[in-house]
């Protein structure tokens, strides 16, 4: 287990700026802190050694460890200023598709401290009025939508719940529940919840599992099969001169802001992020682009496993010096003085927004990446990943943690309680798998790198030879763009950039046909689309729609993600194929050995001799500390028909590898028998050159295996060598020229 854990506020931070850091206790008395420049991670006993440098920043000597709570479970929270603590006689109505309703009770609305509407642990709907509780007699469905509502009228004490079943065939009315109360309680609601309660301390509980839409609430007795009425149309139903609140989820749906239509605007705010622009219940595929239609999309998805920002308080604060040179850094945490127990707080320091530091290469550190497969749980939770590394899953303290803990927060590769894919991955809670040291997984026979540890291989390579280098990080250049890149004669890419927003794809695109080079050391790089909210600092949507390598799909009709309102799914079907941009694409993954490249003779040209500069061998990379070879886990191939440049030099390829590696989903159009790695030619690494029109270059690896085997005997071999040679080509102002075709 780990005694304890943390977070910053931020993953990137310039010299001079301050960095919040959030600690807590899981079983630790106290702790230290100190600040360490990261450089290699990797522990591999056959890799170059770990290393990192300690800064001379007194962060506070030795403190006291406290527990702090993961709080999972998303909601709208409605103040009710002064509107519905006035309230006597109500109703609270919502149209609901749960999708959980057994083994807990859950609160579709509450105003707590007076009433809620709810299902019961056996998953009947349920209602509180006061002390006295109503039930249905029928349960409550996942398979269709019900008009739900509670009522109370002051004059007779008298409470009624109703349950409409909507089944798009016929709707049904289930038996009122209709029961007189004395009184409803001696205080009022301040607040409205959807989706939860709160306790009596104040927490949130009794989270909501499901779709919420039309949401209202009136100060009169409502007949349920006029609610059926009025909530259809949100014109109608604003024009009710009892209606207190109705809330339209397709309003500001970009935004945390919940709309109500009513005269009172008593709007609200969403807590945890659920999903929106999700399909409603007037939905019947009349539209598949929530922009367009976005009454349609009037329900918002709620999950007791939702996670944003885990909000713990500020253990401290650290100011970083205004002459920190740019890197990957860590608060280490040590608790109760046991080294071995240490938890690193990863982040970068970036160079100075206001001016460069006269470093021409950068690092460029895959914080899109991290966040997707941030505490992910592929080893534990995914049926077959043993099958697909070939090996048995190895276990570490770090794993142990995230089954012990569930409330941290999923990556966007699980799925919910109830089945449905996980959209929204967040950097604002801890992330123990973004930290040096620690297992994966994945990452090919005898090794357990897979991401942060695989991309030090890198910046260990950078700094063995000596290389001055910025690290900067997706969320800079996706704010900063080719303002940021431009100070850079190359950019370095980290072993798996796998997501990418649109500001960033266009941005590394512009860069390269502008002059710069760009040196893919990875594979399955540029793959999905994913958005930030800028009313939601740290959140990062992912809808995999149609194809890819998914573990779920979002859904018939929510392929376009809440964000931003763009299409999810691959940048092979959104206009940036990745073949474009640095010349291959992903071909096929696979998790047991990796291969070597065998070199294209034709490819040694005078185009390419700086390239194989010191290399002699038809075959190299038939070593290295992921897989035992350069090319492996997952592999890019060139195709001209997805984008590949026509004067693209594949330099290398993989030429066999296990039946372990199979084909990618968007390449298997029919499931024939020949489409593993024995037998699929496509299934291969292509190891790839090409210049560009502004007198720019791409070198593209095609394989996240190739930073393992720079690595590979103290970063003394051919790999290392290759790469270290289009490195001092690529920084070189000098101009490339594009071929004559």
């Amino acid at each position: 287990m780990l005694p304890i854990v943390g977070y910053t506020d931020k993953l990137s931070i310039a010299p001079g700026e301050t960095l919040d850091v959030m600690v807590s206790s899981f079983g630790a008395r106290e702790y230290t802190a100190d600040l360490r420049r990261i450089i290699q991670g990797d522990t591999n006993p056959e890799g170059p050694g770990y290393k990192d440098d300690l800064i001379d920043l007194d962060l506070g000597g030795t403190r006291k460890a406290k527990a702090q709570p993961f709080r999972p479970g998303s909601c709208v929270i409605v103040p009710g200023q002064d509107v519905i603590g006035s309230l006597s006689s109500f109703t609270l109505a919502a149209v609901v598709k749960p999708t959980l309703i057994t083994g807990r009770d859950r609160v579709i609305i509450s105003l707590p401290g007076v009433a809620s509407l709810r299902i019961d642990a056996e998953g009947h709907l349920s209602g509180t009025c006061g002390m006295a509780s109503l039930r249905s007699t029928a349960c409550m469905s996942v398979a269709c939508w019900q008009i739900v509502s509670l009522s109370y009228e002051v004059q007779s004490g008298t409470a009624s719940l109703s349950l409409i079943v909507d089944n798009e065939s016929a709707t049904r009315l289930a038996a009122p529940n209709t029961q007189t109360i004395s009184a409803i309680v001696d205080g009022r609601a301040d607040e409205c919840i959807i989706a939860a309660t709160r306790t009596r301390e104040g927490p949130f509980c009794d989270f909501y599992d499901g779709k919420i839409d039309r949401p209202a609430l009136f100060n009169s007795v409502v007949a349920p099969e006029t609610l059926r009425t009025l909530l259809a149309d949100f014109s109608t139903l604003r024009r009710q001169s009892d209606l207190v609140a109705a809330w339209n989820f397709s309003e500001k749906m970009t935004t945390q802001t919940i709309c109500d239509i009513s005269p009172y605007r008593l709007h609200g705010r969403i807590h945890n992020a659920p999903k929106r622009a999700m399909t409603g219940w007037l939905w019947r595929g009349q539209e598949l682009d929530w922009k367009k239609r976005p009454e349609l999309y009037s329900a918002i998805h709620f999950h007791a496993t939702d996670v944003y920002d885990a909000a713990w308080d500020v253990e401290f604060a650290l100011s970083l010096p205004v002459d920190l040179e740019s890197g990957i850094y860590a608060v280490r945490l040590v608790p109760d003085g046991v080294e071995e127990d240490a938890y690193y707080c990863v982040f970068v320091v970036r160079p100075p927004r206001s001016k460069p530091t006269g470093n021409t290469i950068a690092f460029l550190f895959p914080t899109c990446s991290y966040m997707a497969y941030a505490n992910h749980r592929l080893g534990m939770d995914v049926p077959g990943t043993e099958i697909g590394m070939g090996r048995a899953v190895e276990l570490d303290r770090h794993h142990l943690f995230l089954q012990d803990n569930p409330g941290i927060g999923f990556s966007v590769y699980e799925m919910h309680d109830d089945d449905s894919g996980v959209f929204h991955s967040s950097r604002l809670r801890p992330i123990v798998d973004m930290q040096p040291k620690v297992k994966s997984f994945l990452g090919g026979l005898g090794s357990n790198i897979w991401q942060f540890n695989a991309d030090t291989h890198i910046t260990g390579w950078l700094d063995h030879i000596g290389q001055d280098f910025d690290v900067i990080t997706d969320e800079d250049i996706h704010e900063e763009g080719l303002r940021l890149l431009s100070r850079y004669n190359v950019v370095i890419t980290g072993s798996h950039p796998e997501y990418y927003t649109r500001n960033m794809i266009e941005a590394v695109q512009s860069f390269t046909e502008r002059g710069g080079r760009l040196m893919y050391l990875g594979g399955n790089g540029f793959y999905w689309v994913v958005s930030f909210n800028e009313d939601m600092p740290g959140i990062m949507e992912c809808r995999r729609s149609e194809a890819g390598i998914r573990p779920w799909e979002p859904g018939h009709g929510q392929f376009y993600h809440a964000f931003t309102g763009e299409y999810g799914g691959l940048w092979r079907r959104n206009g940036h194929p990745p073949n474009r941009l640095c010349g291959v694409g992903m071909t096929s993954q696979g998790f047991d050995i990796s291969e070597p490249y065998v070199v294209n003779p034709e490819a040694k040209t005078s185009r390419t001799a700086f390239i194989f500069d010191g290399i002699d061998r038809s075959v190299i990379g038939d070593f290295g500390l992921a897989g035992g070879g350069a090319a492996g886990l997952e592999l890019d191939r060139a195709d001209i028909a997805q984008g590949t440049p026509e004067h693209a030099v594949v330099l290398a390829s993989s030429v066999r590898h296990t039946d372990i590696y199979l084909m990618t989903p968007e390449d298997l159009l029919d499931p024939t028998p020949d489409w593993t790695g024995t037998q699929a030619e496509i299934i291969r690494a292509d190891l790839t050159f090409f210049e560009t029109t502004g007198g720019g270059a791409v070198f593209s690896t095609g394989s996240i295996a190739w930073a393992g085997s720079v690595a590979w005997n103290g970063y003394d071999n051919e790999i290392a060598r290759m790469t270290e040679n289009v490195l001092r080509r690529f920084n070189n102002p000098k101009l490339f020229s594009m071929p004559a075709l």
